[in-house]
């Protein structure tokens, strides 16, 4: 985006309005007032609980009937589930590889083939939304907003030459992506007005106190104290990661991954009250559940979940295995041996 498209979208985030030209038609959308998002917030709970006599499914109700009809299985759920664990060890590895140039932009192309995957995966799940219950509400909030939201010549617009359906389009188009609103929240004009708005009492958005913020204008704000929370954390990375959302977004899985760690691991210290249990080397913990059971492997390092892996393996090729058999502790003694062995020679010279 250049600056000059960027200077464009501030000024129409911060006006909050959004514009329509259609038909020799000026139209204005403008910000709610909190009492007018009340009354939406009333429209969709009334056309919720009314939509019941009518026999609408739930959106549950749907996710059961369509898994019912086989539209939606647990393998296709499993499908999703996996494409979201897929993205997530893309963005780590692109982070983990960002000095590698070429692997690093081989990985990119996998991340937006994958995301490209999810989205598709996600609209087959909701693809039935619009039919239930949720759905039916969602639709009448909205319809309610845009019909009292929507100017034209300063007076509420009667859609006569213009049907509501588009003006929703429009208005929904107008909402922008997170990819879009990352840029004008790091970068010039806005990083400015954002660094001098309390010294300087500026005033970021146009609308009185009763004005709620539009879609657009809380992501800004929301992405605005990411960035600064990312400026002040101990291990900010560089500029070229802030930049790039692909690299920062591995950082921020990495990062989140570091705190589930050391979270853990406190935890785990404070159940653990004696010493000499807390020190070995190895530690058994019963799993009450699976829950548990996700949070106890979770503990292991890398290395501890590889020779994991490698004792299962060896467990499963070979009959009534012993301790000392398997692979990682005959590693063990052999360097216990070859260590006493060098000590011994060093001691006799």
């Amino acid at each position: 985006m250049d600056n000059h498209e960027r200077e464009f979208f501030i000024s129409l985030v911060r006006l909050g309005k959004c514009f329509l030209y259609e038909k020799d038609i000026n139209l204005e959308i403008r910000p709610l007032t909190i009492e007018q998002e009340l009354e939406s917030n009333h429209i969709f709970k009334n056309t919720f609980e009314s939509s019941l006599a009518d026999e609408i499914m739930t959106e549950q109700q749907i996710q059961v009937w369509m898994n019912e009809s086989g539209l939606w299985t647990a393998e296709h759920e499993t499908k999703l589930e996996g494409l979201k664990q897929d993205l997530e060890k893309l963005k780590t590895e692109i982070y983990n590889n960002r000095h590698e140039v070429k692997l690093r932009e081989k990985i990119r192309r996998y991340i937006r083939g994958c995301e490209k995957a999810l989205s598709v995966t996600s609209r087959e799940k909701n693809q039935y939304f619009h039919n239930s219950r949720e759905g039916y509400a969602l639709s009448e909030k909205v319809s309610w907003i845009i019909q009292n939201s929507t100017y034209h010549n300063n007076t509420i617009y009667n859609f006569q030459e213009i049907p509501i359906n588009y003006v929703v389009d429009e208005w929904q188009k107008s909402i922008l992506s997170e990819s879009n609103i990352r840029e004008l929240a790091r970068e010039e004009p806005w990083k400015s007005l954002w660094s001098i708005r309390e010294n300087s009492q500026i005033k970021l958005f146009n609308g009185g106190l009763d004005v709620q913020l539009t879609i657009n204008q809380k992501n800004l704000v929301i992405w605005s104290q990411i960035y600064d929370n990312i400026q002040e954390s101990l291990d900010c990375p560089s500029e070229e990661v802030i930049k790039d959302d692909d690299l920062l977004d591995g950082w921020f899985l990495i990062q989140n991954k570091k705190r589930k760690s050391e979270k853990l691991e406190k935890e785990f210290e404070q159940e653990i009250k004696n010493e000499k249990i807390k020190n070995s080397s190895e530690i058994f913990i019963i799993a009450n559940d699976s829950k548990n059971k996700q949070r106890i492997e979770q503990l292991n390092s890398p290395v501890a979940l590889a020779i994991k892996q490698q004792r299962a393996q060896y467990i499963q090729e070979n009959k009534n295995v012993k301790h000392h058999d398997l692979p990682d502790e005959k590693q063990k003694i052999e360097m216990q041996v070859a260590n006493m062995i060098t000590s011994r020679n060093r001691g006799g010279r």
